[in-house]
C-alpha cells in the first residue's frame, strides 16, 4: 500500500474527527468520523458559514483561536469539543479537530447551573441593602453625621460587591463558552463620552484630572454597545484606581486600519508586574492609590480583554516604571470581515 494510502487508511480509522482547513478557514479534507459529526463542514465550505446556522459565533471565534470549546455542530448530533491548531505554518494550514464530549458538557452545565443561581441569590439581597441605603440618603437630614457616614459606607460597599459579583459571573460566562454578544451598527462617541463624564467628579475629587479625545468623524462600529461601554469603564476605572492624585488619565479615539483605536493611559507610577500581560491575567491586582471601597475585583482586565477578543478586535499594554501605563484597544468597524483575520494559537 503506498504511503498516501496508508495515511488516508489511518486518518479515516480515528475516532475523533479531522478537518484540514486552508488560509481562508475553508475546509479542504476531512476524515470519516468527521463526516458523521460534522457533516456540514464539506470540502469547499467555509467554517463561519458552515457553522454559523447553529452554533453562536462567540463560540466559533474562540474556536479559531485556539481555544478549547463545547458544542454540538448541529442539532440532534452530539456535543464536541474542538480544538484547532497550526500543521504548517509556512503555507498557513491549520488542523481542526473535534471528539465527543458529552460527559464533560454535563459537568460544565452543572457549573454554570450553580454559578448563574448563586449569583441570583447574591443579587437579590445586594439589591436590597442598596435600595435601603439610597432611601437613608434620600432622609440625610434626618441622620446624624456619624450616620450618614456609615450609610455612605454601607452604600459604596454594597455597589463594590455587586460590581464583584458581576465580573465573577461574566469571567465564568466566559470560560464556558457562553459570553455572548448583541451586535448592532454603534457610535462610540456618546459611548466614550458618556462613560468618562460618569467617572469624571470621583476622578477629580481624588485629585486626578480626565483629558477626553476622540477624532472627528469616527466610524461607526459592529458592537455590543453594553459590552463596549464595560471596556472603557474598566479601563478608566483600572487608571483612576491604580494611580495616585495629580495624575492625569486620557482616553482618546481615532481610525485606524479598518478600525477604531481606544487609548486610555496615564501617567501614574507604571503596572507593578514583571511581564505587562500579568495585568489581564485572573485575580491580578495592582496596589491601591486610593479609597479602598473602589477596589476592583481583580477580573475587570481580564473580561477587558475577553470582550475585545469576542469583538474580534484586540488589546494591548504599554508600561513601564514611571513612565505610566496605556492600553490600545482595536475594535473593527466590520466585525463580519474581521472573522478571517483571526490567528489560531501555535499549540
Amino acid at each position: 500500500m503506498a504511503d498516501a494510502e496508508h495515511l488516508d487508511e489511518v486518518l479515516n480509522n480515528l475516532p475523533s474527527a479531522l478537518i484540514s482547513l486552508d488560509p481562508d478557514n475553508t475546509v479542504v479534507y476531512r476524515n470519516r468520523s468527521a463526516e458523521k459529526l460534522t457533516p456540514q463542514l464539506k470540502p469547499g465550505v467555509n467554517v463561519w458559514d458552515a457553522l454559523g446556522p447553529t452554533v453562536n459565533e462567540e463560540k466559533v471565534d474562540r474556536m479559531m483561536r485556539g481555544e478549547r470549546v463545547l458544542f454540538r455542530a448541529a442539532p440532534g448530533l452530539p456535543v464536541l469539543e474542538w480544538l484547532i491548531s497550526v500543521d504548517h505554518p509556512a503555507d498557513g494550514t491549520v488542523i481542526l479537530m473535534a471528539w465527543d464530549a458529552s460527559i464533560t458538557d454535563e459537568i460544565v452545565q452543572g457549573r454554570v447551573t450553580f454559578i448563574m443561581g448563586a449569583s441570583h441569590e447574591l443579587r437579590s439581597p445586594l439589591t436590597a441593602l442598596l435600595g435601603f441605603a439610597e432611601i437613608l440618603e434620600l432622609e440625610s437630614d434626618t441622620l446624624t453625621l456619624r450616620q450618614a457616614e456609615a450609610v455612605a459606607v454601607i452604600r459604596q460597599n454594597a455597589q463594590h460587591l455587586r460590581s464583584m459579583v458581576e465580573d465573577i459571573v461574566d469571567l465564568s460566562r466566559n470560560s464556558f463558552g457562553e459570553l455572548r454578544l448583541d451586535i448592532e451598527r454603534l457610535d462610540l462617541v456618546p459611548v466614550i463620552t458618556g462613560v468618562s463624564e460618569t467617572l469624571r467628579p470621583q476622578i477629580e475629587a481624588k485629585g486626578q484630572t480626565l483629558a477626553v479625545s476622540i477624532e472627528p468623524e469616527l466610524p461607526a462600529i459592529d458592537a455590543d454597545s453594553h459590552r463596549i461601554r464595560q471596556i472603557v469603564l474598566n479601563l478608566l476605572q483600572n487608571a483612576h484606581v491604580h494611580t495616585p492624585a495629580g495624575t492625569t488619565i486620557r482616553i482618546e479615539a481615532r481610525p485606524e486600519k479598518d478600525g477604531v483605536m481606544i487609548e486610555v493611559g496615564d501617567d501614574g507610577p507604571g503596572l507593578p508586574f514583571d511581564e505587562a500581560d500579568d495585568a489581564f491575567s485572573s485575580f491580578r491586582r495592582g496596589p491601591q492609590n486610593g479609597d479602598s471601597s473602589i477596589a476592583g475585583s481583580g477580573v475587570g482586565l481580564t473580561i477587558t480583554r475577553q470582550l475585545a477578543m469576542l469583538h474580534r478586535g484586540w488589546i494591548k499594554v504599554r508600561t513601564a516604571p514611571g513612565e505610566g501605563t496605556n492600553f490600545d484597544v482595536w475594535l473593527p468597524c466590520d466585525r463580519k470581515k474581521a472573522r478571517t483575520t483571526i490567528a489560531p494559537v501555535v499549540l
